[in-house]
């Protein structure tokens, strides 16, 4: 009776999954064709392509097909090189339509280039705006890869690579200070790099250091100098101070405060009278960083 019992169970239809569907894209972004549409599925570090014979021009439609089960993102190239995306989509039976905009280009947070398969993270953990990326290795592109976009502090760039293609990657501040490069190899698996506040010292001064006891201070600030650093105790007792007005530091400029008891915060003040403060030292270099997040915002108006 069971074994009956069960093959007509496994008979109905919500037994026997599909490999594929096919769902229906719509093309709703003005004057912009849609020219190749990709997809990631769960517990996968792969790009995959969803097959279009010939672009979706706008107002227009498709079907592709793909994988029956849950999408984790679905990535839009366009004819003038804007990518589009959509999060979270459950691929189920039913037929679906996907309708693009311009609400889902990809703007903040994260971007995504495609060269390859295998995804590589550029993580901006400056302080500091990124305005150009470049890429230089075989088959890749020569120009600015972040296009129109800026990558603000905290942002990640997502650069999908071919396994084994060496490339090397640097970047551009607002002030035309470049990094040094970042040498790798693309592989199989998921990989972050961080552009980080040392990769652009080499742009800065290196001032004050005699082999005292101290802490660097680094300006990390845009287009604003710093005129005074001041250290203070955990208590707020004044340990160390620098007049720096004669020769301002410059975004990535350090100089060395000498103290011999701990430092319970860091104030700087620029070229305009603004104050930034910062009560914790870099967890990697031991620095204290000061950039526009350090910025001390009054809430006082004006008589």
């Amino acid at each position: 009776m069971f074994p009956v019992l069960l093959q007509l169970l496994c008979s109905f239809s919500i037994f026997n999954y599909p490999d594929s569907v096919e769902i229906t894209i719509e093309n709703h972004l003005q004057n912009r064709s849609i020219e190749r549409i990709y997809y990631t599925i769960p517990h996968s570090y792969i790009l995959h392509t969803a097959q279009i014979e010939t672009g979706i021009y706008p107002e227009c439609s498709s079907v592709v097909s793909i994988p029956f089960g849950y999408i984790n993102m679905f990535i839009f190239e366009t004819n003038d090189e804007s990518v589009y995306s959509l999060s979270s989509y459950p691929a189920s039976t039913n037929s679906e339509t996907i309708s693009i905009s311009l609400a889902n280009k990809q703007f903040g947070g994260l971007f995504d280039r495609i060269y390859g398969n295998f995804p590589i993270g550029i993580k901006n953990s400056t302080d500091v705006n990124i305005f150009d990326i470049r890429i230089l290795g075989d088959s890749l592109p020569e120009t600015n890869i972040l296009r129109n976009n800026v990558l603000l502090p905290g942002e990640l760039l997502r650069l999908w690579i071919d396994s084994g293609k060496a490339l090397q990657i640097s970047a551009l501040d607002s002030e035309n200070n470049t990094s040094s490069v970042i040498t790798t190899v693309a592989s199989a698996l998921d990989t972050l790099y961080e552009l980080t506040p040392d990769l652009f010292y080499s742009n800065g001064n290196e001032i004050g250091y005699d082999g005292s006891e101290g802490s660097w201070v680094v300006n990390c600030i845009t287009l604003n100098d710093i005129v005074k650093v001041e250290a203070f105790s955990p208590d707020g007792y004044f340990l160390d101070g620098i007049d720096c007005s004669s020769s301002p530091l410059t975004t990535w400029d350090r100089i060395y405060i000498k103290h011999t008891e701990p430092v319970g915060y860091v104030v700087c003040t620029d070229e305009n009278g603004r104050t930034y403060s910062s009560d914790t030292p870099d967890s990697t270099s031991g620095s204290f960083l000061f950039g526009d997040l350090n910025l001390d915002f009054g809430f006082e108006f004006p008589e």
